[in-house]
């Protein structure tokens, strides 16, 4: 029989440090997984992990999730929403016009919360490289955000082929801004954009 001296000490636990005062919601969960997807990958994503970031027990997370797959798919979904859908809504909401959308978008890159953005956009396709569920959902939005700019150009009056190809130009330009933002910037930025736009709805055979 081992005696009092013989038992090994019982480590004492830390504290947790809640990081705010109000009850955690679905919201605050996906924020600091998304946190943790930028600054390391999917595979940080931990259910530990995040309790621990958030100062709270693994109760809380079952109470808005049945696991961390759930949690995967509802960040997913969070991207699609806020930076897709929610976009597009704003964006009908402002304009009418189609040339001033196509604009709108063209802008979004130069925006100052836009490299905070592009690095989630960087981090979950990143993900979709080795993920199927990943995949699917990054196909799906950028089918979504296609699919939207040629609507726009048919709205300016393109044939349904030529607004796909423009459709295409449009939405590369757009992604490679996001990336070359950061080590190539035009001396004037609206000038650029100006030509970019005189470019894809100029009438012609360029595309």
């Amino acid at each position: 029989m081992k005696t009092a001296a013989q038992h090994p000490a019982k480590r004492k636990r830390e504290p947790t440090q809640r990081v705010k005062e109000t009850p955690l919601n679905e919201a605050d969960w996906i924020d600091a997984a998304t946190d943790i997807l930028v600054k390391e990958n999917v595979r940080g994503i931990r259910i530990d992990a995040l309790c621990q970031k958030l100062g709270v027990t693994k109760g809380s997370f079952y109470w808005h999730f049945s696991g961390r797959a759930a949690l995967l798919a509802a960040l997913l979904q969070n991207w699609r929403t806020r930076m897709t859908t929610n976009v597009i809504d704003r964006l009908g909401a402002q304009s009418g016009d189609p040339m001033f959308r196509l604009r709108a978008l063209l802008a979004l890159p130069r925006r100052d919360r836009s490299p905070a953005f592009a690095r989630i956009e960087q981090s979950i396709r990143d993900w979709s490289r080795r993920d199927s569920q990943a995949h699917d959902a990054v196909r799906d939005v950028d089918m979504i955000r296609m699919n939207y700019f040629i609507d726009l150009f048919e709205q300016h009056g393109f044939d349904p082929a030529t607004a796909k190809r423009r459709a295409y130009m449009a939405y590369a330009l757009l992604m490679g801004d996001s990336v070359l933002r950061d080590t190539l910037d035009p001396d004037n930025a609206d000038v650029a954009l100006d030509d970019i736009m005189s470019l894809l709805t100029r009438k012609d055979t360029i595309a």
